[in-house]
This record gives structure tokens, C-alpha cells and sequence, in this order.
């Protein structure tokens, strides 16, 4: 470990002119921190290579770290009082600003300070994320699949996905491979998710809504049968409403060699065994093929007891794996 002495981490007069007053940039989000000073706020930008921008609020004491736009167009800036954008490269490599320009970190890892002076490394991509795994896989192509912490706009401390990096990069919302996880599951749990990442999961409503409240995205199932045989149905758009709504489910734009098997579920709003929503009158269809967007229940099972088989219309299937992906 290098140590720095805490004057030489402070050296130098600080003060920035903002590029824009009570703006900020809207929809680039790296990750956010409150209760940090303005040259703290700077400090965390300049330090990590991905960091093209920060808005920053003095009255509340909120940073914001933005990645640099394709393109910059006026209609991602948001009017936003109290709130200022600063643009940090053209200050890259000046000793005044760029307090840990001497680390001693390898390529991918973020120069972090210590409260006595000292700075340690941080791996990039466990440290800070984009939005979704789509927006990770345009910052960085080499990002391999694995679980990665995203930062959705209306998040503070982000949440953990499993990014399907194949493709132009998919975030998982559903995985059914050997039935080691009991899907039977009540409101609550549907809503946070439950699983392991890496193996059997549902992510969660709560976070499948934030991911798609911004933006478009299409949805693709992934259906392996017994004897190996592969299909697929995508959908152009898929969104899923918040908990107001009840989790409810717009679908539709079907492409595919699997069958258009979830036009039922399109406007339906999600169910479980203890939070009938479905329009089967008396019947509650969570409670014997467990939670989903069931109507008349369903032509599409995924999420049913692994012992029953994941069907798909008539036919059934050994594994399944639903992930979305940003088109805009």
C-alpha cells in the first residue's frame, strides 16, 4: 500500500466552476453518496476512469457520479434547483486535482482513501456499476456473465443481478434449472425476490419494476427440454408496473419458436397464494401453480413446482431462464 499524507491528499486551493447551475445530468448514473463535501464528491469522479461528470448539491450534501454519454444532447440535463454539474476529465492528471494520480492500483481498480491519508484498491466492477446489465456491457464489452451490483435511477445503494453478458448483455429475472428452490412463495417474497444468483432465483417485482419504469425493454425466455432441445420467444416490450398496481404486466411484440404463450398474461396483475389478483372469480390460481400474472390462470407456467414440470402451452420443459434487455 502507498501512503499519502492527508495534506498532500488536500493539497492545493479547490474550487470548481460548474459546467451548468441548478441542472443536472439526468439517466448515466454510476452511484450516488450522501453527507460527502464538494471536494469529496470531485475525489470519488476523477478517481475512477468511468466517471465523466458529477452532479453535486450542496444544500443536502448529494454526489452523483455520471459515465459519458454516446451522445450528449440537451434533453439529458434536468432542471433541478440547488443541484450543479461539473465535467472532470479535462482536470485528469493535473497533481492539484488529482489527489491519487500516484496509486499504485492495476488496470480496473479505483484509488479509494483511508481516514488517516493511506489509499487501497477497489475492483471497478464490484465497486460501481451502471443501471442495468445492458448499460454495463456498453461501458465495459469485456464484462464477462456473472453477478454484478447495478444502480437503477431510483435506487440509492443499488441491488445485486446476474448479467447474461452474451449478446449485448441481458439482466436475469428468472432462473429454473433443477428445482432446488421452493418457488412456492407468498406476496412478499415474489416481491424481494428469493434464490441464489448464480443457480435458481426470482429477482424480485420491486427491482423488475425499477429496472423497466425507464426506458424499453424486450423480454426473452429461454426453454430447455429433457432431451436437450432448445426454444426461445422473445417480446418487443415488457414492463412491469409498481406495487401500486400490483405488480401488473405488459407483454406483447412476440417473436419466437417456443409460441406465444404469455399474450394471456399481457395487462394481468401478479398473483400468489396469499394475494389473489387473478379474474378466475373464486379460484386463486397462484395457490396451485404459485405466484404470476395469472388471468384465467395461465398458458405459461414457469414458475409452477419443479416436480409438475415448467410448461410452456402443452409442452413441458427442464429448465427455464426469463432476462430483459434495454433496447433505449
Amino acid at each position: 500500500m502507498l501512503l499519502v499524507s492527508t495534506e498532500q491528499c488536500k493539497s492545493g486551493i479547490f474550487h470548481m466552476q460548474p459546467n451548468k447551475r441548478d441542472t443536472k445530468l439526468d439517466g448515466y448514473r454510476i452511484r450516488a453518496f450522501e453527507n460527502i463535501s464538494p471536494r469529496a464528491c470531485f475525489d470519488k469522479c476523477i478517481r475512477r476512469p468511468r466517471c465523466h461528470s458529477y452532479n453535486y448539491n450542496r444544500q443536502i450534501l448529494r454526489c452523483e457520479l455520471n459515465y459519458q454519454p454516446t451522445y450528449l444532447s440537451p434533453n439529458d440535463f434536468l432542471n433541478e434547483v440547488g443541484f450543479n454539474y461539473v465535467e472532470v476529465n479535462h482536470n485528469r492528471g493535473d497533481h492539484m486535482y488529482d489527489t491519487c494520480l500516484e496509486n499504485p492500483c492495476k488496470f480496473g481498480e479505483i484509488c479509494e482513501e483511508t481516514k488517516d491519508g493511506g489509499v487501497f484498491c477497489v475492483k471497478e466492477q464490484e465497486e460501481i456499476d451502471g443501471d442495468d446489465c445492458t448499460n454495463l456491457k456498453k461501458i465495459n464489452p469485456k464484462y464477462e456473465s456473472g453477478i454484478y451490483t447495478t444502480y437503477p435511477s431510483k435506487t440509492e445503494e443499488g441491488f445485486r443481478v446476474f448479467c447474461n453478458m452474451m449478446n449485448g448483455g441481458w439482466t436475469v429475472i428468472q432462473r429454473r434449472i433443477d428445482g432446488r428452490v421452493n418457488f412456492n412463495r407468498n406476496w412478499v417474497e415474489y416481491e424481494n425476490g428469493f434464490g441464489d444468483l448464480q443457480n435458481e432465483f426470482w429477482l424480485g417485482n420491486k427491482y423488475i419494476n425499477i429496472l423497466t419504469s425507464k426506458g424499453s425493454f424486450i423480454l426473452r425466455v429461454e426453454l430447455v427440454q429433457s432431451n436437450g432441445m432448445t426454444y426461445y420467444a422473445e417480446y418487443s416490450t415488457f414492463v412491469v408496473s409498481d406495487a401500486s398496481f400490483n405488480y401488473a404486466l405488459t407483454v406483447y411484440g412476440y417473436s419466437g419458436n417456443a409460441g406465444n404463450y404469455m399474450s394471456h398474461n399481457n395487462g394481468r396483475y401478479f398473483s400468489t397464494y396469499d394475494r389473489d389478483n387473478d379474474n378466475y372469480g373464486s379460484v386463486n390460481c397462484a395457490a396451485s401453480f404459485n405466484g404470476w400474472w395469472h388471468g384465467t390462470c395461465s398458458n405459461s407456467f414457469l414458475n409452477d413446482d419443479f416436480s409438475d414440470g415448467l410448461q410452456w402451452g402443452s409442452n413441458y420443459f427442464q429448465t427455464s431462464q426469463m432476462m430483459i434487455q434495454r433496447t433505449m
